[in-house]
């Protein structure tokens, strides 16, 4: 099994991602926040490239049935009904809602990643799920890291790195690692038993203690907390079956 990891969106092409399994992580907020939303009943996820088509998208459809959701600095767009929180997408919320849903980061890589022919969405909230899926592929996997402005965002890469050692535990096939790979798996290994400290100590997650979200923080460092698996298909992203 091959497998690449991209420490940024920036190294990702149309031609290496083609006819793969796509992972994108986004540990901090995206990937945790679309977990929150599914598993608090949401029907699905559509993510845009920024606010504005996000709003345009929100205007093709009633609006009884969505909420715009997302952040731009991190912080809530003005006029959208829900930030960047997974503490918002409580199920009195969201259940049976489709979420129009624009993050500086994730939501373009998402969509960057479109010619896969899988795509999994994945935090820490939800590890053990991505990879049990992932050990039932034989396609060439490449996991991607939004990161913070197109610029390397540790708590993503140590996720990535997670992934992989507990896949090659669970598989009995050699696995063959690009250099942002292995990358990564040393980091996981170096950071393995301080995942809290390390998303709370990253960049970003000091810009989120700045402007008041430091509670997100916890919630994105707990492993598994949210045991679903969000794959991403024809522009909406939903829980697969």
């Amino acid at each position: 099994m091959k497998i690449n990891v991209h420490l940024t969106p920036y190294e990702v092409t149309e031609e290496r991602i083609k006819d793969t399994t796509a992972v994108v992580v986004d540990v901090l907020r995206a990937s945790t926040s679309i977990c929150a939303a599914l598993g608090a009943g949401a029907r699905e996820i559509v993510p845009a490239e920024s606010s504005s088509s996000a709003i345009q998208l929100a205007s093709l459809l009633s609006r009884d049935s969505i909420l715009l959701c997302g952040e731009r600095e991190g912080l809530l767009i003005e006029g959208f009904d829900l930030g960047n929180s997974p503490f918002q997408y409580t199920p009195s919320v969201v259940k049976g809602k489709t979420l129009i849903f624009a993050s500086t980061n994730g939501t373009p890589t998402i969509i960057k990643t479109r010619q896969a022919h899988r795509i999994i969405i994945c935090g820490f909230v939800n590890l053990d799920v991505v990879v049990k899926a992932l050990s039932e592929t034989s396609e060439k996997i490449n996991i991607v890291c939004a990161g913070k402005l197109g610029q390397f965002a540790i708590e993503d890469v140590v996720c990535a790195g997670l992934v992989l050692r507990d896949l090659g535990r669970k598989i009995e096939q050699e696995i063959e690692l690009n250099d942002g790979a292995t990358a990564a798996l040393n980091l996981a290994e170096q950071y393995q038993d301080s995942i809290p400290d390390i998303v709370a100590n990253s960049y970003h997650g000091r810009y989120l203690t700045s402007i008041g979200m430091e509670a997100d923080l916890p919630f994105c460092a707990d492993l598994n907390r949210l045991p679903l698996l969000p794959v991403f298909n024809d522009g909406r992203i939903t829980t697969a079956k």
